[in-house]
């Protein structure tokens, strides 16, 4: 058994981790406000600390054997608010980092995402791929990244950095605010209005990610050896938005029982976007397996979506 530490771990992607986790491992899940023990409870057996601690040296947990670190702003807070994206991104997670060798952490996990590369993301996507990021968030990433891959280099600690590409999935907690993803809005557009509303003509290309794989991946994790820092996460299927709503569409019309439309914007027409490859080959090559169970991660989204937010009656 391994002493994880989570920080951002009841988050979106941190809450699935911390549950997955907490199955086979001892898991400390960081918070930067009071959460209910009902809440606490649905992350599995994890204990909180506060996130002040891992900010602090003296009070940083001890004998952690890996830090998982997502705790970040996100997209939209960093458009809102970049100087505290720079606070939160880089010099939080500096800060974290710096503390996690001092307390002879044995692993530093570092979630990125795969907007480091640009926007839109096209064509062929490697990690050797230069990163052009334009935006708050994926510049701050970026900028992260870069301490998490000085430290490894300097064999201060043993360190990853994953590029998460688009994820989804159903979260612990319905309150987490990560209803402004594709996915997880489309689902719950579904549920609430009987409709999948677009705001574009969806054709351009998305490589979506069960966070079933990214909790298996994850899960892996301990006693594993890299050959590489920097790993690209994703399915490394790309699709586009439209079929992504219809696929969607499709299920939620089994599973709900009426038919549920796409609609897109009035006077939108379709295009040729150029295709992507997020190339996963590294993931791969190091002996990881992703099964992309894009249905039943849906499935299991919307009927998640039914139980907490379908109008009452």
């Amino acid at each position: 058994m391994s002493r994880i530490l989570i920080s951002g771990g009841l988050g979106f992607v941190g809450g699935r981790l911390s549950r997955r986790l907490s199955e086979e491992h001892e898991v400390l899940v960081s918070s930067r406000n009071n959460t209910a023990s009902e809440i606490l409870k649905l992350h599995g057996n994890i204990k909180r600390v506060n996130h002040q601690d891992l900010l602090s040296p003296a009070d940083f947990p001890a004998s952690v054997d890996m830090v998982i670190h997502l705790a970040a702003l996100n997209e939209h807070d960093s458009v809102k608010y970049p100087s505290e994206a720079i606070r939160v991104n880089v010099d939080e997670t500096r800060s974290i980092l710096e503390n996690s060798i001092a307390a002879h952490a044995g692993k530093f996990i570092y979630f990125s995402t795969a907007h480091i590369y640009g926007s839109p993301l096209s064509g062929n996507i490697t990690e050797e791929t230069i990163p052009v990021p334009v935006h708050p968030y994926a510049i701050t990433h970026r900028a992260a990244e870069d301490y998490v891959v000085a430290a490894v280099k300097q064999k201060r600690i043993n360190g990853l950095v994953f590029r998460l590409s688009n994820s989804f999935g159903a979260p612990v907690n319905p309150k987490v605010n990560r209803w402004t993803l594709l996915v997880n809005d489309l689902c719950r557009q579904a549920v609430e209005t009987g409709k999948l509303s677009l705001h574009s003509n969806g054709c351009q290309f998305r490589d979506f990610i069960c966070l079933s794989d990214v909790e298996e991946i994850i899960a892996s994790l301990p006693g594993k050896n890299f050959r590489h820092v920097i790993y690209n996460l994703g399915s490394g299927n790309s699709m586009r938005v439209i079929d992504m709503a219809e696929k969607i569409a499709r299920l939620a019309t089994e599973k709900l029982g009426k038919k549920i439309p796409v609609e897109l914007p009035a006077n939108v027409h379709s295009s040729v976007e150029e295709g992507l490859q997020y190339s996963v080959d590294r993931l791969l090559n190091d002996g990881f397996r992703i099964l992309n169970p894009v249905d039943t991660e849906i499935e299991q989204l919307l009927q998640f979506c039914k139980l907490n937010f379908a109008a009452v009656d």
